[in-house]
């Protein structure tokens, strides 16, 4: 009773370990996953540009101020 997972816990994850390409629309949750992460990947990118960008204009200008 104690330490010990419920039955009804255990067997549905049983049988989606055992067949994940029975379940339907899995195919487009991978084409969304990797298009979200691409997505992510190019927001991070640009906002690292951006930032770069804007130290280096900083750092260029620093010198001409009094």
């Amino acid at each position: 009773m104690y330490g010990k997972p419920v039955l009804g816990t255990v067997l549905p994850m049983a049988g989606l370990t055992a067949a994940p390409k029975v379940l339907p629309g899995l195919p487009f949750a991978q084409g969304l996953q990797e298009a979200a992460g691409a997505g992510f990947l190019l927001y991070c990118a640009t906002a690292i540009a951006m930032l770069s960008i804007k130290l280096w204009f900083q750092l260029r200008n620093a010198g001409d101020r009094p």
